[in-house]
């Protein structure tokens, strides 16, 4: 399981929160995701074997979140895949 980081444009608010999980989660290979009202960040478990990052970004810009550098790498290592 990876877990990537997506910078969004703009601040999720509540109502944001709840209608990015749903879109994400119904995606195959996608297990949990991290999100908090009033921020930025966006973090998505997945199964790389399953989905794409790129397919991850594209799903949430078409829910109309877009991502301030789409396909750059954001933010560091979770520690869980980094030897």
């Amino acid at each position: 399981m990876m877990q990537h980081q997506f910078q969004l444009s703009t601040p999720l608010a509540f109502a944001d929160v709840a209608r990015i999980v749903d879109t994400l989660c119904a995606l195959p290979g996608v297990h949990a995701i991290d999100a908090v009202p009033g921020a930025r960040e966006l973090s998505v478990h997945a199964d790389e074997l399953a989905i794409s990052r790129q397919a991850i970004s594209e799903a949430a810009a078409r829910a109309g979140f877009a991502e301030t550098q789409p396909g750059a790498r954001n933010g560091g290592c979770c520690g869980g895949c980094c030897s």
